[in-house]
């Protein structure tokens, strides 16, 4: 066997060999949101003046929102739904 391709073959190939996250990917979910409350409030803030305060305040209403949407769903899939079906 070719010791090249023996290399390659021992190397991390992220869309072939994803890293297993499934313990911790709700934990990424945090950053992406204030990365994108950042984008988006400095297109729509008038002035800079209170920008981090409005990038905190919008990323937690989201978060806390995301949080009541899988409550709701909690309740519903496994408490309401199983009575009905």
């Amino acid at each position: 066997m070719n010791p090249l391709l023996h290399t390659l073959t021992l190397a991390y190939r992220p869309f072939l060999d994803p890293i297993d996250i499934s313990g911790w990917w709700w934990w990424l979910v945090i950053p992406m949101v204030f990365l994108i409350s950042m984008v988006y409030k400095a297109i729509r803030v008038p002035t800079m003046r209170r920008y981090w305060r409005q990038v905190v305040k919008m990323t937690v209403q989201v978060m806390v929102v995301m949080v009541l949407m899988c409550i709701g769903l909690y309740v519903i899939v496994l408490w309401a739904a199983p009575r009905y079906f």
